[in-house]
């Protein structure tokens, strides 16, 4: 397939997809992880155990988001879908 800048890829080529994927696959590990031992933990821990997991979980969350933006950039200037 050719890219926007003409350049002839295939997925399985494209290192830069695949390490973004990787990152994003983590990322979404973590947020899912703290999401779970909230929800598990809920009216077990204490509130700043609480406070500092909720905290986490926004922080992953975010880093989520950019890490899909970035591989969404990625696959539309790249075109290796």
């Amino acid at each position: 397939m050719a890219s926007a800048t003409g350049v002839t890829t295939t997925a399985s080529q494209c290192e830069e997809k695949a390490r973004l994927l990787r990152v994003y696959s983590f990322a979404t590990l973590d947020y899912s992880r703290a999401v779970m031992v909230l929800h598990e933990r809920s009216g077990i821990m204490s509130r700043q155990n609480y406070e500092e997991i909720r905290a986490f979980a926004e922080k992953a969350r975010g880093l989520t988001e950019h890490a899909r933006a970035e591989l969404d950039r990625h696959l539309i200037e790249h075109g290796c879908f």
